[in-house]
């Protein structure tokens, strides 16, 4: 079977403040704020100009999103670029933006027709200057000691400052940086690192993050105004530099190995974005989107090296190795709760790592032993179809009551394979529409006579199941032929090509998906019928939560047979669910820890004194320890006798981190919660048809 090469697909130059410098044509006023030494400022390349105009051109013909450049739009780039680089408005001064506002806040649109990169470079240098001064006090003041910080006081720290003021002058930075670093130290405290080692950790940070500000070429600059630019459009349009292009189009049949996972650059941190089917990281169960890499160490015992600030391509560098070799990554989850350390063994992806799989979930109803098949597809693949197929066809032979087609956290892919996997479930009939940037619609679906299967269905999705996915999960619903199970898909429905310029490539946004009911997947998603809580935070994961998302809109729909026997019985089906999952302890387990973790990642603000946050963290472990061991008694289990037992069980998992296991291990031992209650919905579908037929039988 062909190897896919397990590799890490770097979204560079999201956010451009540790790994680039940039170019100013004019002197930046040095507004009291400390020295910059070493900095110098970048100028455009000659090319640059003419690749601007290309990267104009292209968007202005072919992006699906028609957009006039005039000065309401100059005003929504000039904000996304100072956003791009300062998301969390703690490097320019505010004097800095008053002084760039006045200047380019209704000048870029001017900028773009003309191909001018004046403004990129000076906003980018006057950027650079502030962080490099930035750093270099941070090194001085931490150079004065851990034990100089005062981390008793009463003071609190904003964690979330997009929409803050920036500040007012050098002090006053100063002052929200001396916050940061105590915030920083009261983090490495909570996982017990000494003075020194604090020390010698920041030191690396800081000194890392000076290196790449001092290394900087044009080319950062321009990829970061040009990122600014693409998605002023939409948030899958993207500018590849040359250095870009070669990451994004690495040969996936590499000897490069990692540990299965699609990572970003945000404020300055390694973030996770995708965990890829199969590999590593998706299979531990310990790591989930929005984590964030704090740092790294090879082998069971290496140093860790600290990778904040780090660009993103050196980072990558750290994480890859040879295959079977040992990792361990420093992981600071987005919810906030503790840091934690992840040992992963390094590896390739084979297809069949990603292929789907199935399992027979047995239980009891009515003192009998009923058979429910589940597949779990992480992903459309070449002959993702026939797979399908081969496992229904097993199943079939083991006499299921029915199937559950898992497509929790399956990011999409083939869209062939989903037409033809949408065909194994019914008729020959449209799936999906696309319209395309000219306003021509296509509509497509499987055209074989189809169903391979007819039987009892349910679909399972979370916020994580995106595009091909969401276009199954639609064409299955909008014609009755499958209940929906979880939790609102992530809205990805529009549709991406990719175009070469005379250096590097531009991945623009070209059309966009509807359901034969007319209604886009676009921002939207597609909506359960039935919904079980969320394992991760919709405003945080999701098209909705991404700036400039393309709206959600409908067309004509196209014609097609509808079954409403379905869509009569769902409030039936809710209210048998809602009754089974109040006793039901691994369900209630799984929405307290969901609660939790809600309540953390909602904080907007930390205590800057150790002692209270110790006992936040404390009240927090007690808590987690508390809800598990309510389960195990419902279940009859011993409770764990100390917090350290737990973080080491399963039960120690996150929901998200035991619903990617799951998906991933392919064991019947690792059946979740969420697929066994979706399996006794469709059990509760099946009986209730029944009885509706003896009903019609007696009249």
């Amino acid at each position: 079977m062909r190897k896919l090469a397990l590799t890490l697909v770097t979204t560079l130059a999201l956010f451009a403040q540790a790994g680039c410098a940039s170019d100013t044509p004019e002197a930046v006023p040095d507004a009291g704020g400390g020295k910059a030494d070493g900095y110098q400022p970048l100028e455009p390349e000659d090319n640059q100009d003419e690749i601007d105009r290309e990267i104009v051109e292209q968007l202005q013909e072919n992006h699906y999103n028609k957009v006039t450049l005039d000065d309401d739009f100059s005003e929504k780039f000039f904000n996304a670029y100072i956003d791009e680089l300062d998301g969390t408005r703690g490097v320019f001064l505010e004097s800095d933006i008053e002084r760039l506002r006045d200047k380019y806040e209704h000048a870029l649109d001017d900028e773009l027709k003309e191909g001018e990169t004046r403004a990129a470079f000076d906003i980018y240098n006057t950027y650079q200057k502030r962080r490099i001064q930035i750093d270099q006090w941070a090194l001085d003041r931490i150079e004065e000691g851990i034990d100089s910080f005062d981390i008793t006081d009463d003071e609190s720290f904003d964690v979330d400052r997009e929409e803050a003021p920036w500040p007012e002058d050098a002090a006053a930075r100063r002052a929200l940086w001396t916050q940061q670093l105590e915030n920083q130290i009261i983090n490495l405290k909570l996982d017990d690192l000494d003075d020194a080692e604090i020390q010698k950790r920041l030191t690396q940070r800081y000194s890392n993050e000076l290196k790449q500000l001092r290394q900087a070429e044009p080319v950062d600059a321009f990829s970061a105004y040009m990122d600014a630019y693409t998605h002023s459009y939409d948030p899958h349009t993207d500018y590849f530099s040359p250095r870009r292009s070669e990451d994004f189009n690495i040969d996936m049949n590499l000897q490069l190995q990692g540990i299965g996972a699609e990572l970003r650059s945000k404020n300055g941190y390694a973030e996770l974005v995708r965990l890829i089917p199969g590999g590593p990281a998706a299979k531990s169960g310990k790591l989930k989107p929005t984590d964030r890499i704090t740092a790294v160490a090879q082998g069971e015992d290496g140093e860790f090296v600290d990778v904040v600030g780090m660009r993103l391509d050196e980072t990558v560098q750290l994480i890859r190795g040879e295959k079977g070799s040992t990792v361990r990554l420093q992981i600071s989850p987005a919810d906030n709760s503790q840091t934690k350390t992840v040992k992963l063994e390094r590896d390739k992806i084979e297809l069949k790592d990603q292929a789907a799989r199935k399992q027979i979930i047995e239980l009891e109803r009515g003192g009998e032993t009923v058979k429910v098949g589940l597949i779990a597809l992480p992903s459309f693949y070449n002959g993702t179809a026939e797979d399908v197929k081969k496992l229904l066809r097993e199943l079939k032979q083991a006499d299921v009551a029915g199937v559950v087609l898992d497509l929790r956290n399956n990011g999409g892919g083939a869209l062939g394979e989903a037409m033809k996997l949408t065909g194994l479930f019914m008729k020959s009939a449209p799936a999906v529409q696309i319209r395309d940037a000219a306003g021509e619609t296509q509509v497509l679906g499987d055209r074989n006579s189809g169903p391979f299967y007819d039987g009892p269905l349910a679909v399972m999705v979370n916020r994580l199941s995106a595009s091909a996915s969401e276009i199954v999960a639609g064409a299955l619903q909008d014609y009755g032929r499958a209940l929906v199970l979880g939790t609102r898909t992530f809205g990805k429905g529009t549709v991406q090509t990719l175009l070469p310029l005379s250096e590097g490539q531009i991945k623009l946004t070209q059309a966009k998906f509807y359901r034969v009911t007319g209604e886009s997947t676009q921002d939207r998603g597609v909506t359960p019928d039935i919904s079980f809580p969320a394992t991760v935070d919709p405003e945080k994961i999701g098209e909705s939560a991404l700036p400039n998302a393309l709206p959600w809109d409908r067309i004509d729909p196209t014609v097609y047979p509808k079954s409403n026997q379905l869509k009569g019985m769902i409030d039936t089906l809710e209210r048998q669910h809602e009754a089974r999952v109040a006793d039901a302890a691994d369900y209630q387990y799984r929405v307290n820890r969901i609660e939790l973790a809600r309540e953390q990642s909602q904080r907007t603000e930390v205590s800057l004194n150790l002692a209270e946050r110790r006992a936040e963290q404390e009240a927090i472990k007690q808590r987690s320890l508390e809800l598990a061991n309510a389960q195990r008694e419902a279940k009859g289990k011993p409770p764990f006798e100390n917090y350290e037992a737990f973080e080491e069980s399963e039960e120690g998992e996150s929901p998200q981190e035991q619903e990617l296991r799951a998906q991933n291990a392919g064991s019947e031992d690792e059946i979740d919660a969420y697929q066994i209650e979706s399996a006794q919905i469709l059990l509760d579908m099946v009986e209730n048809f029944a009885a509706e037929a003896e009903d019609q039988d007696a009249a």
